[in-house]
């Protein structure tokens, strides 16, 4: 498959991933699936993406493998958040292809190839997504039982994916950051209300003030040991579903 062949066909599947992904999970699962089947259209390699997203928000990876789900090199893929180093992460740190031949002959990363040996690893493969974002970090791994299985086309087939898939990549992740944002904003808005239903009721039964009705809530939320909202919640829930049953 020529350059622009490939760069048709990702950017086709990078639109119908974004539109049909509800988070960046979702995302990133069907680009580790289409990138093994792109790769390697025999079903021989296992690919995995890992998102670096910073301190606060930790990682997020997928990993996909059409011979071996839920085994072998699928589940020891994501190796990766669990080391210091290795493959994928010096490929990350370096910005430069780690191409590891023969994961047994291997003289890096003793501990992470002593495990890939142990499931059945023989090569790796692993290149940078340039996301050009801040504390944002990705990179793309491949993996095959045999040794010495990545020849020069695949390298350059694999680094060709990792460059088109870069910012469809970052897209996902920044609607991601919105929409949990987001849902953020509106689960705070929803406690406020609650809060604020719960205060007027509370000023209702007592003739006080709403400063003296929110003071009334924060106690009983600390005697209680519970917070403030689930305080709330049990004051309005009762008489929202007596509303109801007047409705009705």
């Amino acid at each position: 498959m020529s350059e622009a062949e490939l760069e048709t066909q990702l950017v086709d599947a990078m639109q119908d991933a974004l539109l049909n992904s509800d988070d960046l999970q979702d995302f990133l699962d069907q680009l580790a699936q289409h990138a093994a089947a792109v790769i390697d259209e025999r079903g021989e390699v296992t690919c995995s993406v890992l998102v670096l997203r910073g301190p606060r928000d930790g990682t997020v990876s997928a990993t996909y493998s059409p011979t071996s789900p839920g085994n072998g090199p699928t589940s020891w893929a994501e190796y990766q958040p669990k080391y210091d180093d290795g493959p994928g992460l010096s490929a990350l740190r370096s910005g430069a292809a780690v191409l590891v031949p023969d994961v047994g002959r291997e003289q890096r990363w003793n501990d992470v190839m002593a495990d890939a040996a142990s499931a059945g690893i023989g090569s790796i493969l692993a290149v940078p997504l340039r996301v050009d974002d801040g504390g944002l970090g990705a990179v793309m791994s491949c993996y095959q039982r045999r040794g010495q299985a990545f020849s020069e086309a695949v390298l350059a087939a694999v680094s060709t994916y990792a460059r088109l898939a870069a910012k469809p990549l970052l897209l996902a992740e920044r609607l991601d950051r919105m929409a949990k944002r987001t849902a953020h904003l509106v689960a705070a808005l929803e406690s406020r209300t609650t809060i604020n239903l719960a205060a007027g009721i509370v000023m209702g039964q007592n003739s006080c003030s709403q400063m003296q009705a929110m003071e009334i809530l924060r106690r009983a939320s600390n005697a209680r040991n519970v917070k403030l909202r689930d305080v709330a919640q049990g004051i309005v829930e009762p008489l929202a579903g007596a509303a109801t049953r007047f409705e009705d």
